[in-house]
């Protein structure tokens, strides 16, 4: 029987790809991947690991929709840091808006500028 191997990318839907990519690029450096042409603007960044972020720029079917403020409790990815404590301050010196995890974990949930929600959890 076919198995899972592992998870590949994580997808999310933004209004303007070239601003998500500089948000995602300043806040956690994460460096671009070939993409092809799949007939909308986008971007592949590198996750590490096999792993990416997919940009996508289309319209948003969840435009609507009432999203709950922390991002804990709203659709989200999760990513794995060494120091949640030097993106903490980091979000700080930038005035960038973030949640602390709810459940005492050393974890932070930021939005970026498209409302997706995502989680920066120290291992």
């Amino acid at each position: 029987m076919a198995k899972v191997l592992g998870f590949d990318h994580v997808s999310i839907i933004v209004e303007d790809a070239e601003r998500a990519l500089k948000f995602y690029q300043e806040l956690l450096g994460l460096e671009r991947l070939e993409r092809p042409n799949l007939g909308f603007p986008g971007y592949w960044l590198d996750l590490l690991s096999g792993q990416s972020l997919h940009i996508m720029q289309l319209p948003n079917p969840n435009e609507k929709t009432t999203r709950p403020e922390h991002g804990g409790r709203d659709y989200h990815f999760a990513l794995r840091v060494d120091s949640v404590a030097e993106y903490e301050a980091f979000l700080q010196q930038n005035d960038w808006v973030y949640t602390k995890s709810q459940s005492g974990r050393k974890a932070l949930f930021i939005k970026d500028l498209d409302n997706n929600a995502f989680e920066l959890f120290e291992v």
